[in-house]
């Protein structure tokens, strides 16, 4: 063999070794490049998740994240995210597995140290809600949410002093957080400092309007003051807020009447209650409310029929034949009431009032002797009624 061609001989193998070895390289480059391509599409599509868990749409969203974790299992977020999901479909174990896996891959994930809070609250391990909440608080000591977690649980331990300080020491700093201002006023409630839980929703209303989340539990708090006029305002300001298909329009509107009515504003609060009573049809609550605002406008035809209403959706109702026998009363159908108060003279709570108002009844209709035996039996069963004492006399006073 010539020299020649050994020398060509090595020069081809040398150049079939450097080819594949650039072939190798360049195919690792490759991989390196797919599987970075593929890590960073897991990270892209935590928010995708994040927002499926948000609408609802658990299955999607937990697929999404497995495919995540498989691809990248390093990835805090990702394991945060379907501990949520966890939680949501009950498995408290997986969830905090979750969680301290999170914890594991990231110390800083204060999201992931607020949800395993979260679920120690939900296991009533208050003691380890607290140390998580404060660890995820003191990595974002700013978050509103994380201030008002704490504060919660100290609430909860019957620690309002410590919910309070925390916080005022978050409002300090954020002095118009809407959330940091309900939560504060909620705790004024609960220490039952009513009137200052009203002053800070008032101050809310000022900087952020006529809003809903300020609106209803101000309406609340003046119902606790027995404000009733006060909450009758904050409940039509609210069902402003609402279209008619929102159901909260409806429960709005049921607070309203009810303001209305204990406010003395009958034909407001009957106005409402008629509406109501075309939502609620067989609500027995609605027809008695509806009854007694029209007894307060005297209109005594509309009450007994309303109080008709109220017991053929709720049988035997007592307050609703003692409604129905007084309305009779007002129409000077005195038969009728008889009838209606004889369902409930044995009644316990409602049998003096029945006999005595029977008793009112018979004078009315003549029978003298009767009507001395029921109011006898009214002073029996209810003996420190002092209206009822006055009838006592065995000589029937006219009314």
């Amino acid at each position: 063999m010539s020299m020649q061609k050994v020398v060509t001989g090595i020069l081809l193998a040398g150049l079939l070794i450097a080819a594949f070895g650039c072939n190798e390289t360049h195919a690792q480059k490759k991989k390196a490049m797919v599987e970075q391509w593929e890590q960073s599409t897991a990270q892209a599509q935590l928010p995708l998740a994040e927002n499926m868990i948000e609408q609802g749409r658990i299955e999607e969203a937990k697929e999404t994240l497995l495919e995540c974790i498989q691809t990248n299992p390093e990835i805090p977020q990702a394991f945060v995210l379907i501990g949520r999901i966890h939680v949501i479909e009950g498995r408290y174990d997986k969830a905090r597995e979750a969680f301290e896996t999170a914890i594991d891959l990231d110390s800083q994930s204060d999201s992931a140290w607020h949800f395993l809070g979260a679920l120690a609250v939900m296991e009533r391990d208050y003691d380890r809600a607290l140390e998580c909440y404060q660890k995820s608080l003191d990595l974002m000591p700013a978050k509103a949410d994380y201030i008002i977690s704490i504060s919660e649980v100290y609430a909860e331990t019957d620690q309002l002093d410590k919910a309070k300080v925390a916080i005022e020491k978050g409002l300090s700093t954020q002095p118009q957080n809407l959330e940091l201002m309900l939560s504060k006023a909620r705790l004024l409630q609960q220490d039952d400092q009513i009137d200052e839980a009203v002053r800070i929703y008032e101050q809310a209303r000022i900087m952020h309007g006529d809003i809903p989340e300020v609106l209803e539990p101000a309406g609340y708090a003046h119902i606790a003051q027995n404000n009733w006029k006060q909450a009758a305002e904050k409940f039509d300001l609210l069902m402003k807020q609402y279209s008619e298909e929102d159901p909260r329009y409806n429960a709005s509107m049921r607070s309203l009447a009810q303001c209305l009515f204990n406010s003395k504003q009958y034909a407001s609060a009957l106005l409402w209650y008629d509406k109501l009573s075309v939502v609620y049809r067989d609500d027995a609550n609605i027809w008695m409310d509806m009854a007694q605002a029209a007894l307060g406008l005297n209109d005594s035809k509309r009450a007994a029929y309303c109080a008709n209403n109220a017991i053929k959706a709720r049988p035997s109702w007592p307050q609703a034949y003692a409604l129905l026998g007084s309305a009779h009363y007002m129409q000077g159908l005195y038969d009728q009431s008889l009838k209606a108060f004889y369902k409930i003279t044995d009644d316990d709570e409602l049998g003096g009032f029945a006999w005595f108002m029977s008793g009112r009844c018979y004078q009315q209709l003549g029978r003298n002797r009767q009507a001395n035996v029921a109011f006898e039996r009214a002073e029996e069963l209810d003996p420190d009624n002092e209206l009822i004492a006055s009838f006592l006399k065995k000589t029937v006073h006219p009314l």
